[in-house]
């Protein structure tokens, strides 16, 4: 299992494959939005399974293979293995990880002792001409206190964005965030500037098994794999602050997205243009930059709104522009619905 976009981009995923490969069948697949961007940008679509994506943990406790591989490269050594120590605890098997391989500090890790997978581990460390570490999964990254559960993300990076479940709540202050929960209810976080409206949208959140992220969502300016537009009638999709979900939310039918909010739009403006899926995007001016240089289909159409939120804009939008149109009918009835409702905007490609 593949997770992240930085192992696909860097070449360390092809590279394990190869290998993996003169040792017996292989099964990939990924996990991550911009993993499964990455993915098709290097044209690994052939052997690389991403119709689904899973949380880590269950992609790869869903193998049934007779050893499980964690492909990642992490923003830093610390930070790739505190992802890595999550992920082997929470599956029930032997985990080997790839980290960094490309990388001066690059390292093997063999998650759960001597096992099986011991020659596979060290197969690669050979390979990769990295160290060779034996761990154990860290039993206090959860822990409940005064009737709240409490989620511990170290390694990260003061100033870096910080995701839940895929929304943007706040910026980096510690390197060690703590987010407390009570009763399904993220209620306070420690080690960060919190957004306050990111923190609304989260709603019902169990903190164990959320997916924490912390920093950029891609480390580097890439040269996206774009299609040709879809031309013709069609649905329109609706992405709402859920850019992670860009890839499940549209199908073979799909000509456009409706995207909500600033951030979402650049992300899964850049995420939908790997599919020739152009965006009408509604947002406001708040955006936090979490993506480097997003790419966007070509005659995608922005409308950002004055006197109003996106959110508000894009929920009463949402509700009427339905059905099936063009690209350019679905453009000419979002604008003729803003203009019903009385909301100053400015258009811009």
């Amino acid at each position: 299992m593949v997770h992240g976009p930085e192992a696909v981009y860097s070449g360390e995923l092809r590279e394990t494959i190869r290998l993996l490969e003169g040792m017996g069948s292989v099964r990939a697949v990924a996990g991550g939005t911009m993993c499964r961007a990455a993915i098709i940008d290097e044209g690994l679509e052939g052997e690389v399974d991403i119709s689904v994506c899973d949380p880590p943990s269950v992609a790869l406790s869903s193998l049934q293979a007779r050893v499980l591989i964690l492909v990642n490269h992490g923003k830093t050594l610390g930070s790739g293995i505190a992802f890595g120590d999550i992920v082997a605890g929470r599956v029930a098997r032997p985990v080997v990880q790839v980290e960094r391989a490309f990388a001066d500090d690059g390292v093997v890790i063999a998650w759960g002792g001597p096992s099986g997978e011991e020659p596979a581990a060290e197969r690669l460390s050979g390979h990769f001409h990295v160290g060779l570490k034996r761990m154990s999964p860290s039993p206090c990254l959860f822990y409940d206190t005064e009737g709240q559960r409490c989620r511990v993300v170290k390694c990260a990076i003061p100033g870096e964005p910080l995701f839940v479940n895929g929304t943007f709540i706040g910026i980096v202050k510690s390197p060690e965030v703590r987010i407390y929960e009570r009763q399904g209810k993220v209620c306070r976080v420690e080690g960060v500037e919190a957004k306050e409206t990111g923190l609304a949208r989260l709603g019902i959140c169990d903190i164990w098994s959320a997916m924490v992220k912390s920093g950029s969502l891609r480390e580097r300016p890439v040269e996206a794999c774009l299609l040709p537009v879809r031309d013709g009638a069609g649905k329109m999709a609706v992405i709402d602050h859920a850019a992670f979900a860009s890839l499940d939310s549209v199908d073979r039918d799909t000509v456009c997205a409706l995207t909500i909010g600033d951030d979402t739009t650049e992300v899964a403006g850049d995420v939908l243009a790997r599919l020739g899926v152009r965006i009408i995007g509604i947002t406001d001016g708040d955006g936090d930059g979490v993506l480097t240089r997003p790419a966007r289909a070509r005659g995608s159409a922005i409308f950002r709104v004055r006197g109003m939120t996106d959110d508000e804009a894009g929920a009463a939008l949402a509700k009427v522009v339905r059905g099936r149109d063009t690209f350019d009918g679905f453009v000419k009835r979002v604008k003729g619905e803003l203009e019903r409702m009385g909301v100053k905007y400015e258009a811009y490609q």
